[in-house]
């Protein structure tokens, strides 16, 4: 509990001795929650929420924090959660993941969760995990994907924090469109590790 209040007033406080990472890579190593070292055992890990399909005023919030189980990426370790939807070959998807401004939101302490999501099929293999759009509204960030099934089955979204920078500036710099990368969004909000997300799937056109 300790190192995890330092590694909010570090957050806070640009000038620590050691960095934000250094110190959430120390806590998040010592916790008690399941760690995986793959796509499929973090599926296996946790269990896995039905994605809502839901329109964006609407749609349910839930905390990323360290009870959630974590994902031993290589270059840092998140905690995350596990949403699960039933997709047909060939059916079209458009997947939506929004990080929330931890409060209080002022102007000298605007800290988010910067999502790092990705679509899994049953076995853990990577479907999409490059959004399609990307923008930021006062107090959140929101990421979209859009796709089609390539099999019938069950389909995975894990959303995990992205701690690669933690206590910098966010900014999405891996949305494609067309197989081609777009100007990297940069938020005005501060990377922290923990937060609150919504994920849903819009509603489908008939």
């Amino acid at each position: 509990m300790i190192r995890f209040l330092s590694l909010s007033a570090c957050l806070l406080l640009t000038a620590c001795a050691s960095s934000p990472q250094s110190l959430y890579q120390e806590s998040v190593k010592a916790g008690q929650s399941p760690m995986a070292s793959s796509t499929l055992e973090a599926i296996h890990n946790t269990q896995a929420i039905p994605l809502p399909i839901s329109a964006e005023p609407l749609a349910p919030q839930w905390p990323i924090s360290a009870d959630e189980p974590r994902l031993d990426f290589g270059s840092s370790i998140s905690n995350y959660r596990v949403f699960s939807l039933e997709l047909k070959k060939g059916e079209r998807y458009t997947l939506n993941v929004q990080s929330l401004c931890r409060k209080p939101c002022v102007s000298f302490n605007k800290l988010a969760l910067k999502p790092r999501a990705m679509l899994l099929d049953s076995y853990g293999a990577i479907i999409a995990n490059q959004p399609s759009r990307a923008s930021a509204v006062v107090g959140q960030i929101n990421l979209s994907w859009d796709g089609e099934a390539p099999e019938d089955g069950t389909y995975y979204l894990l959303v995990a924090a992205d701690n690669d920078n933690l206590g910098e500036t966010i900014v999405i710099d891996d949305v494609w469109v067309n197989n081609s990368p777009l100007m990297a969004v940069k938020v005005g909000m501060t990377s922290s590790p923990f937060g609150r997300i919504s994920a849903f799937s819009s509603p489908r056109q008939n």
